[in-house]
């Protein structure tokens, strides 16, 4: 790599965001939550690259704002391109690489933070996304939901103007990246003066519905410039009557396939996602097949999961459907080659996880963003920590009715929840286990799961290796 001749930037599929006095650095993506605190001296480098200025010269500026030799300089600027360009993470890009790709160059970090206070400390100052839940109502029952769908009478939902007001927060707090549940997002009936919001404050989002798109709703987000975000719309099977019975609504394979096509015509990206359960699972791969010859392009497969609020055994799959359902999967791709279709199906049973295996998983355990680097907004303007927790006070970290976002952000409230304190988990294996400490505030344990397979947030996740036997969950 000739210094003189490379150009480096933040790679498009990443961002920098100051915290505080330090710099963050997050995946700007809607399905993975990933993010990290880089040392000072990363910091400075990291926003040197702006993708306008060669290596050399960034070099010998890290150089001078460090007040080091050159040659020092040179060796630590070989350890940043080996850690963030070189690495599997690909934070840094060749500008010649992005074809075309626009990137985000960030304030000079030494314009910004002073080395001597400069922090690398667990929580963020503000999230980095956002989970909207505008309603809990449905056209749908479907016989898999995880969703509370907790009864909230119109007078208390959070009004439309509130919604694009705390957009506006987030925009501020530079916050950019949103999803949402519920409910059916479309079904609240200010929804498009919502997204007309996020889009004009140039956030990244999916929309997910199972309500029946007509192609005025297509074109008003066409209109907006909807653009290249994916529109999910949920569909289990192709058979109209198993389709219809999987979400209790006579009709629905008809209204889904119409929706489809409603938003194709438009241009608008069009993404599936379909939960597989005993019931459907010889239907899937036809679905697939259709699907393709529709024009969707994106399409995901879940495996039935257990939930706080409705279960069902029968509905799992065991090990042999779900090695047949991925065989057919694996069929389709070859098929249709541009079609991306993600099914990472497996069962979940921590009980017949041998040991060492259940503590290989443990320590490669994804981290819960839930009040570390997300926070859901529920339809009456509820904080929760998660959108499969119960919609109840006791979980709640306060509303944004009255409170602004980064307020109930930073309460102490919100900090109790997602971090409780070791005293409330006397009596469990959290009480004296050494582990406490970095379970909790680094990666974050799974208090959705704890309650799930416990009936208390202050215990043990199932998939801990000294936890209890716990139901199965997938």
């Amino acid at each position: 790599m000739k210094a003189a001749d490379t150009t480096l930037c933040i790679s498009p599929d990443w961002r920098l965001r100051y915290d505080g006095n330090r710099l963050v650095v997050y995946k700007f993506s809607i399905e993975e939550v990933q993010w990290m605190s880089p040392s000072f001296r990363d910091a400075i480098a990291l926003t040197l690259f702006d993708g306008h200025t060669d290596l050399q010269t960034v070099t010998e500026r890290f150089a001078k704002i460090l007040g080091c030799p050159l040659d020092k300089a040179q060796k630590a600027m070989q350890e940043i391109i080996a850690a963030y360009l070189l690495s599997d993470l690909k934070i840094l890009a060749d500008t010649r690489s992005l074809a075309g790709r626009e990137w985000i160059a960030c304030e000079p970090a030494h314009l910004k933070l002073s080395g001597k206070a400069y922090q690398q400390k667990k929580r963020l100052d503000a999230p980095l996304s956002l989970l909207l839940m505008p309603c809990n109502t449905c056209d749908t029952d479907c016989i898999y939901c995880y969703a509370e769908r907790k009864p909230v009478r119109r007078n208390e939902h959070l009004t439309v103007s509130r919604w694009k007001e705390l957009i506006d927060e987030a925009a501020a707090a530079e916050i950019r990246i949103a999803t949402f549940s519920g409910g059916d997002p479309v079904r609240y009936p200010g929804i498009l003066s919502i997204i007309d919001r996020l889009i004009s404050r140039e956030f990244i989002f999916s929309m997910t519905t199972k309500a029946h798109v007509l192609l005025p709703f297509a074109s008003r987000l066409l209109d907006m410039g909807f653009g290249q975000r994916d529109f999910q719309v949920s569909i289990d099977a192709w058979s109209d009557g198993l389709a219809d019975h999987m979400v209790k609504r006579p009709g629905y394979k008809a209204i889904a396939v119409d929706s489809i096509r409603n938003l194709l015509r438009r241009g608008i990206r069009v993404r599936t996602n379909s939960v597989c359960t005993p019931l459907n699972l010889h239907d899937v791969p036809n679905l697939l097949m259709n699907l393709a010859k529709l024009g969707v392009r994106k399409s995901s497969i879940a495996v039935y999961g257990r939930s706080l609020f409705r279960h069902d055994d029968a509905l799992f799959l065991s090990e042999e459907q779900i090695a047949w359902l991925r065989e057919r999967v694996d069929a389709v791709r070859q098929q249709f080659p541009d079609y991306e279709i993600k099914f990472n199906g497996a069962t979940i049973d921590y009980n017949a996880i041998p040991e060492e295996e259940k503590n290989r998983r443990w320590k490669e355990r994804a981290h819960c963003s839930g009040g570390s680097s997300s926070m859901t907004i529920c339809a009456d303007g509820r904080v929760i920590l998660c959108e499969q927790m119960p919609q109840e006070e006791q979980y709640s970290a306060g509303n944004v009715k009255t409170q602004g976002l980064i307020e109930v952000w930073n309460s102490d409230r919100m900090k109790a929840l997602a971090f409780p304190p070791k005293e409330r988990f006397i009596g469990t294996v959290c009480e004296d286990c050494e582990e406490f400490d970095e379970c909790h505030y680094d990666y974050g344990y799974c208090f959705r799961d704890a309650l799930n397979a416990y009936g208390t947030v202050f215990g043990p996740p199932p998939n801990c290796p000294k936890a209890p036997e716990s139901p199965r969950f997938a």
